[in-house]
């Protein structure tokens, strides 16, 4: 009898390295942001995320032209739920822009940093109990850790967390509003725009009409970052978009913690934000729920090849 031949399994194909240049440059660019916030600290924070949605509508509209995707976007703006689906989106992007901003800007950069580690494990949280997805024992782990790392926080901290855990929560809630609408990444972002640029616009020109310097000083460096505001919101959206396409889930895990890594070591090295012990030890207890979150990732991903 002849013999048969085995057929080797095929193993799934390797990520481009563009889409790894983009999801690290979506969140190394996340992590330095705060940087980019201090310098027009002078606006005030209100003004700075009115100027961010006009400015992200400005690089959105060429984008879609440039990418075809425009007759899509207008076509969606004719579908009512669609639009009722993103202004729940918009409003909930707009809190965790604002609370980001603010923080950035008033000295508290290791809050968002806390903020964005805890964010990927209350994601799993609200899939378990929104979505229906079971937890791994890994994951219950990493979210009891993480939580006694929040607890220590209010206890020995001596301040309850609300900026880190309201990014966490209004991202959370973004990404589970996001899940139901069928637009990507950038025809979702200009619909979201379209909803929030009404509201920016009449609140910059009532702070205007108040006193207020929505241009800064005017001066050339002003100006150029207040156009930038539009470049710095897309570009890591779009490297998000094409990492979250191509890459395997545990890698794109472990990339998104790039983020607040940076934001953490540019609050406590560059701007001198105290990190005393009580601090450290929450963060090390939110960092091994990361860990074991992380963990969780690699096994899975490796089970998933050996069936395949």
């Amino acid at each position: 009898m002849p013999k048969e031949s085995k057929i080797a399994p095929m193993s799934p194909p390797r990520p481009s390295a563009n889409a790894i240049l983009g999801a690290v440059l979506a969140f190394g660019l996340w992590g330095v942001l705060p940087v980019y916030w201090k310098q027009i600290g002078h606006l005030g924070s209100d003004v700075a995320l009115a100027q961010r949605v006009v400015w992200t509508m400005a690089t959105v509209l060429p984008l879609l032209m440039l990418r075809g995707e425009w007759t899509a976007f207008l076509q969606s703006l004719r579908n009512r739920k669609l639009i009722q689906t993103h202004a729940w989106s918009a409003f909930l992007l707009a809190i965790n822009w604002g609370v980001f901003v603010w923080a950035a800007q008033h000295g508290r950069i290791l809050d968002c940093s806390l903020g964005y580690v805890i964010n990927p494990l209350l994601n799993v949280l609200i899939g378990s109990y929104l979505l229906g997805e079971r937890l791994t024992g890994l994951q219950k782990l990493s979210i009891a850790s993480a939580a006694a790392g929040v607890a220590m926080q209010i206890v020995l901290v001596g301040r309850f967390p609300w900026i880190g855990l309201l990014l966490a929560g209004s991202f959370a809630l973004y990404g589970l509003a996001r899940r139901r609408s069928p637009l990507g990444s950038l025809p979702g972002l200009a619909v979201e725009t379209v909803v929030g640029i009404p509201v920016a616009v009449l609140y910059l020109l009532w702070s205007h009409h108040s006193g207020a310097a929505i241009w800064g000083t005017s001066s050339t460096r002003d100006l150029l970052l207040i156009l930038g505001l539009g470049i710095i919101t897309t570009i890591p959206l779009l490297g998000f978009a094409r990492g979250a396409r191509e890459l395997p889930f545990a890698l794109l895990g472990l990339l998104q913690f790039l983020a607040p890594t940076g934001q953490f070591l540019i609050g406590s090295l560059v701007y001198g934000e105290s990190v005393n012990a009580a601090s450290l030890v929450s963060f090390g207890l939110i960092w091994t729920g990361v860990a074991l979150f992380c963990g969780n990732l690699f096994l899975h991903a490796r089970r998933s090849q050996v069936r395949a």
